[in-house]
């Protein structure tokens, strides 16, 4: 006797015809953009939302905080003028430090400001503001100081990260 063994298929059901729809256009593959390109991404604190990045070919142009003769530094400027000159925010936002306790710098004011960058005035002779208050753009925050013999203010502008920006001062 011989056996012959066969697999078992399953009974085919009638298949019903699904209603047409329309064909989607095929996506194209994206091309992965090159590390250096990637936007900055900055993370919201204290559920703010996150701030915009500047691309990297444009300078960002910010106003003078002082009257005076800008002078390039290797993180920024520093603004000669007259000893009895006030100095202004830039723009709005908060104040994250007020003091003289960093060496070498005199007093020195950062301010958080609501466009995504940290602007960092040192040099002061004297300071209005203290760590915490809100400041308007063009409110004044304190009287130039001296440095070198000059009177004048230093100016720098930073990411949230802490590190420096090239910018471009305006009148």
């Amino acid at each position: 006797m011989h056996i012959e063994i066969r697999e078992r298929r399953p009974q085919t059901t009638k298949q019903v015809p699904k209603p047409q729809e329309t064909p989607k256009p095929r996506e194209q593959p994206k091309k992965p953009v090159p590390k250096e390109e990637l936007p900055r991404v900055l993370t919201p604190v204290n559920g703010e939302q996150p701030k915009k990045p500047v691309p990297k070919e444009e300078l960002p142009r910010v106003l003078t905080p002082v009257n005076g003769v800008p002078v390039k530094s290797g993180r920024g400027y520093f603004i000669k003028t007259s000893c009895d000159e006030f100095f202004r925010s830039v723009e709005e936002g908060r104040v994250l430090y007020a003091g003289d306790d960093l060496k070498g710098y005199s007093w020195v004011i950062m301010v958080d400001q609501t466009n995504g960058y940290i602007s960092v005035y040192t040099k002061a002779g004297n300071v209005l503001v203290k760590k915490g208050e809100r400041v308007r753009k063009g409110q004044v925050l304190g009287k130039v100081g001296g440095h070198d013999r000059e009177c004048g203010i230093g100016f720098e502008l930073r990411l949230q990260d802490g590190s420096p920006v090239s910018f471009e001062l305006v009148r």
